[in-house]
């Protein structure tokens, strides 16, 4: 586990429940964000928001939709995503959009129901690209992998979950995905409280995980 400076202050908002503790989760694609987020967000009775289901809508465009560019800012509707981090900071449930990424669709017709817990991780590439997203967070931190296995772990989930093919796995992989982690997600490495090496096997990584939150919740709340 590597530390990182603190930031200066916490969550800027008002309207903000004490009680609720949010997390920023960034790091490349295939680092392993939405896997150990999810286990620890299960041991501590919280929920996982990933920034992926808040892509924006392209519903309208037919055959281009599998060639946008889906790992740059601009394919976040980042103004649904902060309501709901701030609804959820405030107590209240959320309605989170449901994804189809095998069809790149938002499906408008149902809709998540996330009850607000004393926990939320928002998880992407882009988590602590947006000023705006990163005010609401408690703590933000980064994972770090060597690119053949976050490459390798990418391919075995888009094979596997999200009926893709090798061929487009590679075309997305160098023609998206790669600009954007030098211009955007590499970057916003500097804004994390925590960098943490999710190389290691999957337990270690999410004792780790589990640990930082764990240990900067506990000094939250005695402060």
């Amino acid at each position: 586990m590597q530390a990182v400076a603190e930031l200066d202050s916490g969550p800027n908002n008002c309207l903000r429940n004490q009680g609720v503790f949010i997390v920023g989760l960034a790091g490349v694609s295939g680092s392993g964000k939405s896997t150990v987020a999810k286990r620890v967000a299960s041991r501590l009775n919280g929920h996982v928001i990933s920034m992926e289901i808040y892509s924006v809508e392209m519903n309208h465009l037919p055959l281009e939709r599998a060639k946008q560019n889906y790992d740059a800012p601009h394919a976040i509707d980042v103004k649904l995503l902060e309501s709901h981090i701030r609804d959820y900071a405030a107590g209240k449930a959320i309605e989170a959009p449901i994804y189809d990424f095998a069809q790149h669709l938002r499906v408008n017709d149902r809709r998540e129901h996330i009850p607000a817990t004393s926990l939320l991780i928002v998880e992407g590439i882009l988590a602590l690209h947006f000023a705006q997203l990163r005010q609401h967070f408690d703590m933000s931190i980064y994972l770090v992998a060597p690119d053949d296995v976050c490459f390798h772990r990418r391919k075995v989930r888009d094979i596997t979950e999200r009926q893709r093919s090798l061929d487009f796995i590679q075309w997305q992989y160098q023609n998206t995905l790669l600009p954007a982690a030098l211009e955007y997600v590499l970057p916003s490495k500097k804004f994390a409280n925590l960098v943490l090496d999710s190389n290691a096997d999957l337990a270690t990584v999410e004792k780790s995980l589990y640990e930082a939150i764990t240990e900067k919740r506990a000094l939250a709340v005695v402060r």
